[in-house]
């Protein structure tokens, strides 16, 4: 994920409901505060004060309450005036860095983004999230590389895709370089990538049909 702000912050965040931290083990730490460093260190201050402090990598996951201007944001968007989430969402990504919340955050805008056509920053808030191969999130992020017209990004992230074991991931990525094949004037390099998908990915339904109405249209 990306830093907007290079200097070294550490977020102290004041805690009602209890941050916690999730050890490698599976063990659930609760505390009163919580903070996070540059590198992805966290610290935890339990009730009893004691200070435990886990380096990025020795924890699943760490946890700060939910802040109230995600709630603000997402009744603004909601609203249909996501303009006025972003700057909330973007505040988030930073005091809440490591802390759960950021990719809360940055999901949110890349969806706004997406789904209001503004392919270029969605395609860079898509790729700060953590978890990238969720199959939504990845088609998303293909399209909007693809719609921004990043062409030096999409074609590896497509091979990738393909090589990648996930079935799903393949075909949608089959489809996408169809596209850009015939985009590209190269009829017969797009339908030999549609034909895959409809051919050999026929338990993706979706995708399958997809395919064989682009080769239709095509005949």
């Amino acid at each position: 994920m990306r830093w907007r702000n290079s200097l070294l912050f550490i977020l102290l965040v004041s805690s009602t409901h209890g941050a916690y931290v999730v050890t490698q083990s599976g063990r659930q730490i609760n505390g009163s505060k919580i903070s996070a460093d540059e590198a992805g260190s966290v610290t935890l201050e339990t009730s009893t004060g004691q200070t435990m402090t886990f380096r990025k990598g020795y924890y699943r996951e760490a946890v700060a309450d939910k802040p109230k201007a995600l709630v603000q944001a997402q009744q603004l968007l909601e609203a249909g005036e996501g303009e006025q989430a972003v700057p909330l969402l973007k505040k988030i990504q930073t005091e809440y860095r490591f802390l759960a919340w950021d990719e809360k955050a940055t999901r949110l805008l890349a969806d706004y983004f997406y789904d209001n056509g503004h392919y270029a920053d969605a395609a860079i808030e898509f790729q700060s999230l953590e978890h990238l191969d969720d199959p939504e999130v990845q088609a998303r992020h293909r399209e909007s590389l693809l719609k921004s017209g990043n062409l030096e990004q999409v074609l590896p992230a497509l091979e990738k895709d393909i090589a990648s074991g996930s079935r799903e991931a393949a075909a949608r990525a089959y489809l996408i370089r169809g596209d850009l094949k015939a985009a590209n004037n190269n009829a017969e390099g797009a339908r030999r990538d549609w034909l895959k998908v409809a051919t050999f990915f026929k338990s993706q339904k979706e995708l399958a049909t997809e395919a064989e109405q682009k080769l239709g249209e095509t005949e």
